[in-house]
Parts: structure tokens; C-alpha cells; sequence
């Protein structure tokens, strides 16, 4: 438990009073009975923004009990987007466990930087499984191989690190790619026009050569 990030809670009997200062909780998981606890709001969020929810943390209980848990789900308050309640899943740490992981894109597309093409982002997230001491709390998808347009990045392209797995399927389906830029209202007037023209002098050629064929049969 040395590498997790470690948060401290109280156990509860009743409800939380303060939505203010504390988030009502519950762990669970883990062959383990439901345990209703609350956490100090500051704490959490800071805890949160380092791990998020697949990173290992251990959760310290007023009673002395450590164990090891994930952010499996919480929620948000509608109005103010605080959150007002948190689900931690007690894991086995022999035992393998899915977590949601945020993708970070890094690096700069050649075909952007050159060619002006636009990045489309297909997924943020994905789902990764592995043992808790393997979880991670973000997967790196280099943008720098994007080099031409038309050129993508599926989810088998992405290097994780060693026992992590992502279980989406298929592995083929495209996580980011780059398309040509669109072209303006003006640039596609001008291209119209310059088809329409292109199209009537077409007629009037076909036209010219056509007449004096008409003339030698009279």
C-alpha cells in the first residue's frame, strides 16, 4: 500500500448533517459488508484529483482499519456540480479489477502542423483491467503519429504498461483521428462557381463541334 494515495474516514450511523464540510460514503467489494462512512469534502477532492477513478487508495478508518479501494462511482449535486456522495470498492489485491482510466493526448500531429488538419477525439476514456498495484490513473495516446491526413489511432495502437489490458471491443475501433480542414462558405462559392463555369464552357465546346456536322449532311 505504499504506492497508493491514502484518505481518511469516519465511520457513519446516521446522516451526514454538514454537506458542507463532509461527502457521505460507503465501501463495499471484496467479500467485505457494506460500511456507510463520511469524508472531510477538502480531503476528498484533493485525493480525487490525483487518482481519480483508477487510481489505488487506501482508506484509513477511525477505528484503525486500512484498506485498499477505488473510486467505483459518485454523485453529483444538480445545481451546484458538487459531489454528495462516493462509492469506494474494496479490492483484492490478487485479484484483478476493472477501472475507468482518462486518456491524455500528447505530442503535436504532423499533419496538423503542416497540412492544417483537424483532431477528432473519438473516445476520452476507456476502460483498463489489471491487478490494483498495476492501475494507473491516465494512458498516454501520442498525437505525433498522426503524420498525413486520413491517418487514425485505434485502440490496439496504444502502448500500456505492462499486466494493464483494455477490455473495449473491437481493439480496431479508432480512438483519434485527423480529417482535412473544412473549407469555408467563400471557398466553396468560389469552387462552385469556378465549376459552373468550368461545365459551360464544356456545353458550349460540345456545341461548336457538333454544328458544322449538321451542315455536310445537307
Amino acid at each position: 500500500m505504499s504506492d497508493s494515495i491514502r484518505l481518511a474516514a469516519t465511520v457513519r450511523n446516521g446522516k451526514v448533517s454538514d454537506l458542507k464540510e463532509m461527502i457521505p460514503a460507503v465501501m463495499y467489494g471484496s467479500g467485505s459488508e457494506n460500511v456507510s462512512l463520511s469524508i472531510k469534502r477538502v480531503e476528498f477532492e484533493k485525493v480525487f484529483a490525483q487518482s481519480g477513478e483508477s487510481g489505488l487508495i487506501s482508506l484509513k478508518l477511525d477505528d484503525g482499519a486500512e484498506s485498499p479501494v477505488i473510486v467505483k462511482d459518485y454523485q453529483l449535486e444538480a445545481v451546484k456540480h458538487r459531489i454528495i456522495h462516493v462509492d469506494f470498492f474494496k479490492v483484492n489485491m490478487k485479484e484483478k479489477v476493472t477501472a475507468e482510466v482518462s486518456l491524455e493526448f500528447v505530442g503535436e500531429s504532423p499533419a496538423v502542423k503542416t497540412k492544417g488538419g483537424i483532431v477528432i477525439h473519438n473516445f476520452d476514456t476507456l476502460e483498463i483491467e489489471c491487478l490494483p498495484s498495476d492501475l494507473v490513473q491516465k494512458v498516454e495516446v501520442n498525437l505525433g503519429m498522426l503524420e498525413n491526413l486520413g491517418d487514425s489511432i485505434t485502440i490496439a495502437d496504444i502502448t500500456l504498461p505492462k499486466g494493464v489490458i483494455f477490455t473495449h471491443e473491437p481493439s480496431d475501433d479508432v480512438v483519434v483521428h485527423v480529417i482535412e480542414p473544412k473549407k469555408s462558405v467563400e471557398d466553396a462559392a468560389a469552387d462552385a462557381a469556378i465549376e459552373a463555369t468550368a461545365e459551360a464552357n464544356a456545353a458550349g465546346t460540345a456545341a461548336g463541334t457538333a454544328a458544322p456536322k449538321a451542315e455536310e449532311k445537307k
